[in-house]
């Protein structure tokens, strides 16, 4: 079983958040998604439920964010007409330019900015979920922004992100305008440029109501205006593996090891024919070696890690579960935390679990029982099948409940 690996998969139904991808797109199924949609072609799903996401985010929500929080350029923006202002440009930097800063915000929202709260994923519960939950689903990178503009107003002028876009209508609706694309799946260095001739002829309007998604591929030329109320909607930003990603990997971890790719370029090349017909030669040569000397399935491996490395620890009850743990017994139900994203290296001798940025090295022979922890819904330590006795069952129990892997709550 040298090498092997295996990812963490779907939980179980019964642990299931309750919004992920699925929910997002229905009626259209992840399989059609993916097979139809995803970095292909926009989609767009009425639903005439307006409730349809009221657990994730209202509007009632987000004013107590704003009324609530600190006011930091990190958090939030204000767009109107595509003209951003941060809110250290509204108010000075001192005490009272602070409990005032609240109210320049929303002096500048009734003049028909657009508020924007970056990375709210990050503070609010139901979104830390959800995003968790499609990175895990896509594989991917995953934020959530919130836009609420005020009534006939237009934050963004037409423009195309460089990474996937989930739209969910939340309040209000939005009226939104798609233009012919200018870089199909452009790379984060491949912002929007507005050419002179202006983002040419809208090729698809519709509205957005609430309970209402749409999806679009980057490099989606957009904009959206407000109609009669206040739209407020989530945007899912989804950061995908690219294959030039792949690639720069696979020469960052050859040119770590074989001096032949830190060497230079042949000196002269560019006002010399000899030199550069010399330096294709030596190009040629290191684009063969490339091949040899790296190994895809190690490549994915290694980047499946780096993702793991980046995503937000799922640590909710962490706290309750330390507290509790000397009273954890084989009697005791306890799960795998739901959202939890892992991996697992099985080498000869040990198994290597990897998750919220950190590896952990257990007996191999603990194998059967960790399978059956990520497959069950719930499960007690006496639960637990192989070759463990009881001792060991709860020694391995309270470890992982330790370590973040398992919980009670």
């Amino acid at each position: 079983m040298g090498g092997q690996r295996s990812a963490g998969r779907e939980v179980a139904a019964g642990r299931q958040p309750l919004f992920g991808l699925a929910e997002i797109l229905a009626p259209v199924t992840v399989e059609e998604f993916l097979a139809d949609y995803w970095e292909q072609k926009p989609l767009v799903v009425h639903r005439e439920d307006p409730g349809y996401f009221t657990q994730v985010l209202t509007l009632e929500d987000v004013d107590f964010v704003l009324s609530t929080s600190s006011l930091n350029d990190g958090d939030l923006r204000l767009v109107a007409e595509g003209e951003e202002l941060t809110i250290s440009q509204l108010v000075p930097d001192n005490v009272e330019g602070r409990v005032n800063g609240l109210e320049a915000l929303f002096e500048q929202y009734r003049s028909g900015a657009t508020v924007n709260l970056m990375f709210l994923n990050e503070r609010w519960p139901a979104l830390a979920t959800l995003t968790r939950t499609v990175a895990k689903q896509l594989s991917a990178g995953v934020h959530g922004n919130v836009y609420l503009t005020p009534p006939g107003s237009r934050g963004l002028t037409p423009h195309h992100d460089t990474h996937d876009v989930l739209v969910c209508q939340l309040h209000g609706s939005k009226s939104w305008t798609f233009h012919p694309t200018q870089t199909a799946l452009p790379l984060q260095s491949q912002g929007f440029s507005m050419p002179k001739a202006g983002a040419g002829d809208p090729e698809r309007e519709f509205v957005l109501r609430p309970g209402d998604m749409a999806y679009l591929p980057r490099g989606t030329v957009h904009a959206a205006k407000a109609n009669e109320e206040a739209s407020l909607h989530l945007t899912i930003g989804v950061n995908p593996m690219a294959w030039s990603n792949v690639l720069h990997a696979a020469v960052d971890q050859v040119s770590a090891t074989d001096v032949r790719f830190r060497s230079s370029v042949p000196v002269g090349f560019v006002d010399s024919e000899e030199a550069r017909t010399a330096a294709a030669a030596r190009l040629d040569e290191l684009l063969s070696l490339l091949a040899t000397r790296t190994s895809a399935a190690g490549l994915i491996d290694q980047l499946s890690s780096r993702m793991l490395q980046r995503r937000p620890p799922a640590l909710k009850g962490q706290l309750v579960d330390l507290e509790a743990l000397s009273s954890v017994e084989l009697t005791t139900v306890v799960r795998v935390r739901p959202e939890l994203q892992w991996l697992v290296t099985v080498d000869d001798e040990e198994l290597h679990l990897e998750f919220h940025g950190k590896t952990i090295d257990l007996p191999q022979y603990v194998e059967d029982e960790l399978a059956f922890m990520v497959k069950a819904d719930e499960f007690t330590g006496g639960d637990l099948p192989g070759s463990l006795d009881d001792a060991g069952r709860l020694v391995l129990v309270r470890q992982l409940i330790r370590e973040g892997f398992v919980t009670t709550t």
